[in-house]
């Protein structure tokens, strides 16, 4: 027999198991360890516990609507909150609204008779200002009549049910029929003015980028029809704006080419995007919780679009406005730096009349001290040549006077000789001896 089948023959042997197996042996199949099982008792149990789980489940659910019942009334007490603020200021931007333009039309005065268009927009305005009573009668009277006359009726007939006046329902369905048809007529006149504003092509006139535009290759005409005195200063200076425009013309195209891209209304329609601005507008950052109350407010108005929606389109429109505000800043960026360098421009054109006009001046002066340096030589050679005529004049005088001395002395002399002859022989051969000498 091999190790391998001697290792498997051989087994364990305990006494307990013997006594085991009398045991069961004695009991029979069954063992009394294992009780059998109560069903009854374990289904009590379990609806027992089916029971509590429920209840626990309601108490729950009763707790969730509860909460959210507690977080609704917050939300809409906080909304209620931020109306309260935005109403009067609405209705004070409205009155002063209309108080401009009421006092636009007292300010205008007709320069004739024939200035029929002064009269025709005083027309115009009674016109509207008749139109708006008219409208806040058919509208706005029958809701406070119709309120009033509800509070009248309830104080007298509080035990009855409102079910009973039926008149008044009625009244108020009319009431809001009218409403509904008012609200339909206003907006289906808004869209005709909006399709005819895009027919005479003055949309662009109602895009916020219109203003932001600027004209980046603007050389000012101060520069191009200066007076310089120097063509290479003036050839350096148009070059400057030329490459002022160059720096900021691809920066305002990128940005520009980037809110074409955008839709103004960011993929929604018209009114839908209003909405959504007029909404986030009320909702500042100064309200707690904002940012829960605006999103809930817009869930609220549009209760098809998802919150992901929503973000998705904020995150576009504030794309918009940063690049809008980008655009703006670059353009009074350009508008500065066009500014500083017409500045600079001009101050180099005035500093460069003056440097010419000191040259201009210098040169003149120069020439002017040439010209009396000049002069004063020709008078120098003047005056020396008048001083050598009177030096001849004087020698000539003084010799005339010298020969009239001695004419004169040969006189006093010839008056002074005797009258004898030996005496004037002697005096005549001293003078000749004299004057041989």
């Amino acid at each position: 027999m091999s190790g391998r089948v001697l290792h498997t023959f051989i087994t364990n042997y305990r006494a307990e198991d013997v006594e085991k197996l009398t045991v069961r042996m004695k009991n029979g199949l069954g063992s009394s360890k294992y009780k059998p099982a109560e069903y009854k008792r374990l289904q009590a149990i379990v609806d027992a516990k089916r029971l509590e789980s429920d209840l626990i489940g309601l108490k729950v659910q009763k707790t969730r609507c509860a909460a959210k019942a507690t977080k609704e009334s917050s939300m809409l007490r906080q909304h209620r909150q931020v109306w309260s603020r935005e109403c009067p200021r609405l209705q004070k931007a409205e009155e002063k609204a209309e108080k401009d333009i009421h006092d636009f039309l007292e300010q205008i005065r007709p320069n004739g008779r024939t200035d029929t268009a002064i009269f025709l927009l005083q027309e115009y305005g009674l016109l509207l200002k008749r139109e708006r009573e008219a409208f806040r009668i058919a509208t706005v009277e029958p809701v406070h009549q119709l309120k009033d006359d509800l509070c009248f009726r309830l104080s007298e007939v509080q035990h009855q049910q409102l079910t009973a006046h039926r008149s008044n329902w009625e009244q108020i369905n009319f009431v809001k029929d009218q409403q509904d048809d008012i609200t339909a007529k206003l907006h289906a006149e808004y869209l005709a003015l909006e399709e005819e504003i895009i027919g005479l092509c003055l949309e662009k006139y109602l895009m916020s980028t219109s203003d932001n535009l600027v004209n980046v290759e603007y050389i000012p005409e101060l520069v191009l029809d200066s007076d310089c005195p120097y063509p290479e200063l003036k050839a350096s200076l148009i070059q400057a704006f030329h490459s002022l425009s160059e720096c900021y013309e691809s920066r305002l195209q990128s940005l520009q080419d980037q809110l074409q891209r955008i839709d103004r209304f960011c993929g929604w329609c018209s009114d839908d995007h209003q909405c959504f601005q007029f909404t986030l507008s009320q909702y500042t950052h100064d309200i707690p919780n904002h940012r829960a109350l605006s999103m809930d407010m817009l869930q609220r108005l549009f209760p098809k679009t998802t919150r992901q929606e929503l973000m998705e389109h904020e995150r576009v429109w504030d794309w918009q406005r940063f690049t809008q505000a980008q655009l703006e800043v670059v353009t009074k960026q350009c508008q500065r730096d066009q500014d500083e360098l017409l500045a600079r421009a001009l101050v180099t054109l005035q500093e460069a009349r003056h440097a010419h006009q000191e040259e201009l001046e210098l040169h003149r002066g120069r020439q002017h001290q040439q010209n009396i340096c000049l002069d004063l030589r020709e008078k120098l050679h003047q005056w020396r040549a008048q001083q050598g005529e009177v030096a001849k004049l004087e020698a000539a005088i003084a010799a005339r006077q010298q020969e009239e001395e001695e004419m004169r002395l040969k006189r006093d002399r010839r008056r002074r000789l005797p009258s004898d002859p030996s005496t004037k022989k002697k005096y005549n051969s001293s003078t000749m001896s004299g004057s041989f000498i």
